[in-house]
């Protein structure tokens, strides 16, 4: 690929590689904003609001069947009990039996006639074994069998069925006809009727119908206080959950508010820190020319030197200007860059100290897409990278800038023809106040690092094969980062 050269020379572009081990960058975290439009507490409100009285009305609903069921069941066992007593005290329950024995009939509705003046009761019946009435309050059903009776059917088989349901014009049942619309609510209990010689055996089944007004008034009352009791448990979760999660986003939005003081204090030390590693190059040019003004030097040379201190100086200026001027802009804000032209004013800049070690060096040509940075810590970034591989050249050598486009991001690869650096001192290079070189202040890669991870890009470094390093850069491209 064409290269743009200090010579105006053309070759092709290094080949582009990913550093093997290297990671993908990790995403950009879209800063303050995005916490401060997640409310914590009203999120919390209105889910832990929708879960507990979920969670309330499905436990009471439980509850209140479960209620209402053991207390009428409950209420099926006491009549239960009570009727096995009458008929046992008698043993006129050998009726249902042998109905055709008129002695046993006696005794039967002789006891009878105590269920018949039981209050609340609707009505009583009386099967037999097979499941024909035998005996009924309505005279009317005696001798009829009812078919589809799942109730009786287990009642047969030695279970007490407790059954409940509102009466209106559409019966549930066929023996419910003529009961009557006295009640909307009524309880039907089947109650076996054992053997007394064969206790196991079940001789006929006892069927109740009851409206039962003061157990239904006691189940409502009951419901009602469970009912109660849900809400106010409720109630007291959800005051006691948000009271508690006010006060962690409370302490949360203070640590926010902190935490934004200190990325803003940190960008500025930061950008103070690059723009002070970056001033040492023109200091060092500074002292060198005028060490070479000495009464041995020509006019021409002389010349030269001041030239030199003059560049040296309004480009320690131009640093300490744009340090200024984002000191004042408190966080720094991420926009467009384009990367190429920024690439010729930092090697314009470093021109004077690539001439000195005799380096040279080879952009490549074509524009790059923009990237998201922010222009003046970019520009400090690429004049610590250049330095760095420029000052590991003391005998001269090509310097090889390349980029590539791909998967939403930029790589850029800087080559150099230095000594290299070994694994142990790669593996150091990017902490802070780490340096290779006799005097450095180790914050240049360091920062260089921090601030490419924040805006989701990367830097590596590593040997190359052969002789010289590869420095590595990634940077989101702008077109991904506002589609976004």
């Amino acid at each position: 690929m064409p290269q743009a050269s200090q010579e105006g020379s053309r070759s092709d572009s290094p080949t582009f590689s990913r550093p093997p081990g290297g990671t993908d960058p990790p995403a950009q975290w879209d800063g303050m904003d995005g916490l401060r439009s997640f409310n914590l507490r009203r999120q919390f409100a209105t889910t832990s609001l929708a879960v507990i009285v979920a969670i309330a009305l499905g436990l009471g609903a439980l509850l209140s069947q479960m209620l209402t069921e053991r207390m009428l069941r409950r209420e099926g066992e006491v009549s239960m009990e009570f009727i096995r007593n009458l008929l046992a005290t008698d043993r006129s329950a050998d009726f249902l039996r042998a109905p055709d024995d008129q002695e046993l009939k006696q005794r039967f509705l002789a006891s009878m006639n105590h269920l018949s003046v039981m209050t609340e009761l609707m009505r009583a019946n009386a099967f037999g074994p097979d499941g024909r009435v035998v005996w009924s309050t309505d005279a009317r059903l005696i001798g009829r069998h009812f078919v589809d009776n799942k109730e009786l059917g287990k009642a047969l088989r030695g279970e007490l069925v407790v059954h409940s349901g509102p009466l209106g014009s559409k019966r549930e049942k066929e023996e419910h006809a003529d009961l009557g619309d006295r009640s909307d609510y009524y309880v039907e209990s089947y109650i076996p009727i054992l053997d007394r010689v064969h206790p196991g055996q079940v001789t006929g089944v006892v069927e109740l119908y009851k409206v039962p007004v003061q157990l239904s008034q006691a189940i409502r009352e009951a419901v009602l206080q469970l009912w109660i009791a849900c809400a106010g448990s409720a109630l007291v979760l959800f005051l006691a959950l948000n009271s508690v999660v006010g006060r962690a986003d409370r302490i949360m939005r203070a640590q926010q508010a902190r935490l934004a003081e200190s990325q803003a204090l940190a960008s500025a030390v930061d950008l103070a820190g690059a723009v002070a590693h970056n001033l040492r190059n023109p200091l060092a040019s500074i002292r060198t020319a005028a060490e070479m003004l000495d009464g041995r030097a020509t006019m021409e040379e002389r010349t030269e030197h001041r030239e030199d201190i003059i560049a040296s100086v309004d480009r320690a200026n131009r640093w300490i200007t744009e340090l200024v001027r984002v000191s004042h802009a408190g966080q720094l804000p991420v926009e467009p860059v384009a990367t190429v032209p920024m690439w010729r004013d930092c090697l314009q800049e470093l021109q004077p100290d690539m001439q000195r070690q005799h380096v040279k060096w080879q952009l490549q040509e074509e524009e790059a897409p923009p990237v998201c940075a922010h222009p003046a810590m970019l520009r400090q970034i690429l004049l610590s990278v250049l330095a760095n591989a420029i000052e590991a050249m003391p005998q001269g050598g090509s310097l090889a800038i390349g980029w590539q486009a791909a998967g939403g991001e930029l790589l850029i690869t800087v080559d150099d023809a230095g000594v290299g650096i070994s694994e142990d001192a790669r593996l150091a290079l990017f902490r802070p106040f780490f340096s290779t070189k006799s005097g450095g202040l180790g914050i240049g890669l360091a920062l260089a690092r921090r601030t490419l991870v924040g805006w989701g890009g990367s830097i590596d470094l590593r040997s190359r094969a052969g002789a010289g390093s590869r420095v590595t850069m990634t940077l989101p491209l702008a077109a991904t980062q506002g589609a976004g």
